[in-house]
């Protein structure tokens, strides 16, 4: 069967972001919110390609939720300075601190997947996109 060539970085950066198989753009790849399948049911991508390979998507994730407490710290102090009051500030952050990483973990893992489709291309056999659907095996 032949090989799928690795698409473009834009391509892959929005697959990505927009929760699409890196390789063929197939939609509907989790099956809970958290829960992100094995492979492609279309093209047969398996989306961890190597063991730890979520290791990145956990660092993605880490650093977006961060990112967003430090803007929210900043906003609220900045917004309320000088008479700073820790309780208001503190309920949104740990809102933030515990959603945000469960929001954005799908996302994350789709988009590292693309990114490390960027630095290490689709090799022979690991995407098989033949037409518009997967055809099924004979044997």
């Amino acid at each position: 069967m032949p090989s799928a060539s690795t698409p473009s970085n834009g391509t892959l950066f929005w697959r990505g972001i927009t929760r699409a198989c890196a390789a063929c753009g197939q939609r509907g790849l989790t099956r809970r919110w958290v829960t992100l399948r094995e492979e492609c049911p279309r093209c047969g991508f398996r989306f961890e390609r190597k063991p730890g390979h979520f290791v990145g998507a956990v660092g993605m994730n880490t650093i977006a939720t961060f990112a967003l407490l430090l803007i929210t710290l900043v906003a609220g102090i900045g917004l309320t300075w000088p008479d700073v009051r820790v309780i208001p500030l503190l309920v949104p952050m740990l809102l933030m601190a515990v959603l945000v990483p469960l929001l954005i973990h799908p996302t994350a893992k789709t988009l590292w997947v693309g990114i490390d489709l960027m630095m290490n291309p689709l090799e022979p056999g690991e995407s098989v996109v033949e037409s518009e659907e997967r055809t099924p095996q004979q044997g």
